[in-house]
């Protein structure tokens, strides 16, 4: 019996140095060696993180991307670098040697900055810098990109002069501070332009919002050692879509809607206005009127607000196509947006056409082409003409329009001021401005060559 016991006991012994041994074995750890680098280029990637997943075990590459780790055979290998897109490898039985080549992630908006002379880690920052993306550019119906900054960015002033469709809109970065203008420089994909606009116009309402993908402010005085003495009120940095490796990717995005006039100011009625004329009548002692002798008998007359406003419809539609290869990547767009003002006499159409083109023809040559063409139409009539204050101050008692169809005037005598039918005014004339501009940028390895070219910009009258 001693003996058949002493024989379990040795045979439990057995067992359990072998389980004890397989967990020993898997823990054993080999030497590797390795290097990071960028998957286009081969650029040595300096400070990538290469960590033992699920624990604290890792190192980040040297000046020549270069590391080495003590790992299990087994391990997974976590590989990341700000900018670009994670890798996980596996460690393996006699494979030492480990060259991980890592792609750009174009979609890492909040940890990377776009700055003036490539890009920058957000906590590396010094000076102030403000960002939107694209998600948020998305968040609201905006025909100008001024309107996508409004009230998302502190300590930037968004005002908009007129109400017309693709009408002026004053950006003030740091507040006013200069004479002769307050707006900031807009760069786009490289290409500098000035931020002065006019009242009726807007210089960016020729570029379509759903064509980009993050805009950058810089607020501080930072940004002049960039661009120079035109940073003095601040930049905004414009970075539109790119190509991505891939096939080809067919993208729509639309909208329809309805604008209207949310109140009216309060003015009088024709009943209104009649007891008015007696009573200054009555106070001058002269200019009675025989049909305002009772004015229960009026009717309510005309609401020239009424008539001079209504329901606006509005559509706007972008199509898309992008892709690309290791060596080539692309992006078309085609934009058209179509705007009725909701006062007649106002409107804002625009047509647009972008190439983002991108190629790498060796290694040490890289060409580009960044180009876009807008032409954009907006009606100023009513901005123009003043039809706004001339329907708040003609008479309830004057038709639109007569029997006959022609435009009613007031007959104008010594004692009423003349204005003239805003309907009239709104239809029979065309005042607008058109305009047809082309940008494009050809950076060449290294050397960027910038021409921005206006073909037509004009106003008729």
């Amino acid at each position: 019996m001693k003996r058949k016991l002493q024989g379990k006991a040795l045979w439990l012994l057995m067992v359990c140095l072998v389980a004890g041994g397989l967990p020993m074995q898997a823990q054993t750890k080999e030497e590797i060696r390795g290097s990071v680098a960028d998957a286009r280029d081969g650029t040595p990637l300096i400070g990538a993180s290469i960590v033992q997943k699920g624990t604290n075990n890792g190192v980040i590459t040297d000046l020549e991307g270069s590391f080495s780790l003590s790992v299990p055979i087994g391990a997974i290998l976590e590989i990341t670098y700000i900018g670009y897109t994670s890798q996980e490898v596996q460690v393996l039985p006699g494979k030492r040697i480990y060259d991980v080549e890592l792609r750009e992630d174009n979609e890492m908006l909040d940890e990377v900055v776009v700055v003036g002379y490539g890009t920058m880690k957000r906590s590396d920052l010094t000076g102030a810098v403000s960002s939107i993306s694209e998600e948020q550019i998305k968040q609201g119906v905006t025909t100008s990109i001024e309107q996508a900054m409004q009230g998302r960015i502190a300590g930037v002033q968004v005002m908009q002069n007129s109400g017309a469709p693709g009408g002026g809109i004053s950006v003030q970065i740091r507040g006013i501070n200069s004479l002769n203008g307050n707006e900031p420089l807009y760069v786009i994909d490289g290409v500098a332009i000035s931020g002065q606009t006019g009242d009726n116009a807007s210089v960016l309402s020729s570029l379509n919002p759903s064509d980009i993908t993050s805009m950058e402010v810089l607020k501080d005085a930072s940004a002049t050692a960039i661009y120079g003495s035109r940073a003095s009120n601040g930049v905004v940095l414009i970075t539109t879509r790119r190509g991505k490796e891939g096939k080809p990717r067919l993208t729509y995005e639309g909208y329809a809607g309805w604008q209207q006039l949310p109140k009216q100011l309060e003015v009088m009625n024709l009943y209104e206005y009649a007891d008015y004329y007696n009573v200054r009548a009555e106070i001058m002692g002269w200019g009675e009127r025989e049909d305002f002798k009772d004015p229960n008998l009026l009717t309510a007359g005309t609401d020239w607000q009424k008539e001079l406003f209504r329901t606006a419809f509005m559509h706007n539609h972008q199509l898309g196509v992008s892709g690309g290869s290791k060596d080539v990547t692309y992006s078309l767009s085609f934009g058209y947006l179509d705007q009725d003002g909701i006062g007649l006499g106002s409107g804002f159409t625009r047509l647009s056409f972008r190439n983002n083109f991108e190629a790498e023809i060796s290694d040490w040559l890289k060409i580009g082409l960044n180009a876009s063409y807008t032409h954009t139409n907006q009606v100023t009539t009513l901005d123009s003409s003043g039809l706004i204050e001339m329907a708040l101050s003609q008479r309830p008692d004057v038709a639109p329009r007569n029997p006959d169809g022609s435009y009613g005037f007031v007959e104008q005598d010594s004692f009423n001021t003349y204005y003239s039918n805003p309907l009239f005014e709104a239809q029979m004339k065309e005042n607008y401005n058109t305009s047809d501009q082309l940008y494009y940028n050809i950076p060449v390895g290294g050397i960027r060559l910038i021409k921005v070219l206006c073909i037509k910009s004009c106003a008729y009258y």
